[in-house]
């Protein structure tokens, strides 16, 4: 029986891969949460150093462009480490710094060694010092509140069959105390949410949960 509960595992996981996993002159893209920190680098788990990435404030929807500079591994919850001057230029909320990050080819934005971005009736202003990014595609709204989020919803998939994604509801729900996971139809495939969350801490203890298991391959969305 037990031999037959990780097959079905397997089965699960690979047929619910995302974006997620990264390898050389493939794209990444992935929702998740930012930590900021006091040195210069941009560190993500599995991104090649020297790859130029978007990362994009779901909140207020300013983006900027930049390097990863290094791999660690650190804490699995945070989908990326960001410098505190990056974290103050996308205006992230330290309570939900929630971001996408996508691997981007090289476009026709432009480079800056010294910038800061205000957004002011569609104007950008640029005034104090970075290092390697590029300013892009910033919100067209002066308004960076984030109650323009909606949900945030943990989620598994999307599964071809919804058997599948029931069979997901079922493990979710004997593994995991305190959730009520349903099912969705998305694109004619089928997700399981887990989960909505309205906050890091929030998050954080959901993945305490779930840390070093097999529920280890989750998705975020924001609704």
């Amino acid at each position: 029986m037990r031999s037959k509960i990780i097959i079905l595992f397997f089965i699960l996981i690979v047929s619910c891969q995302s974006f997620s996993t990264y390898e050389k002159n493939n794209t990444y893209e992935k929702i998740g949460f930012a930590e900021s920190a006091k040195n210069e680098n941009v560190i993500h788990q599995s991104i090649v150093p020297g790859s130029q990435i978007r990362i994009t404030n779901l909140s207020n929807k300013k983006n900027i462009i930049v390097s990863i500079d290094k791999n660690s591994s650190y804490k699995k919850e945070r989908e990326i480490i960001i410098p505190n001057k990056y974290f103050d230029l996308l205006e992230l909320n330290p309570n939900l710094p929630i971001v996408k990050i996508e691997t981007i080819r090289t476009n026709k934005t432009f480079k800056a060694e010294t910038a800061k971005i205000f957004e002011e009736e569609k104007k950008v202003t640029q005034n104090i010092e970075t290092k390697n990014v590029d300013i892009v595609d910033l919100s067209k709204s002066n308004s960076s509140k984030d109650n323009n989020l909606k949900k945030i919803i943990i989620y598994y998939g999307d599964f071809a069959f919804k058997n599948s994604a029931l069979d997901m509801v079922s493990l979710l729900k004997k593994e995991i105390k305190n959730i009520n996971p349903t099912i969705t139809q998305v694109n004619k495939k089928f997700r399981v949410k887990a989960i909505t969350v309205n906050d890091i801490n929030e998050f954080d203890n959901f993945f305490n949960k779930i840390v070093n298991t097999k529920f280890e391959n989750y998705n975020i969305s924001v609704e």
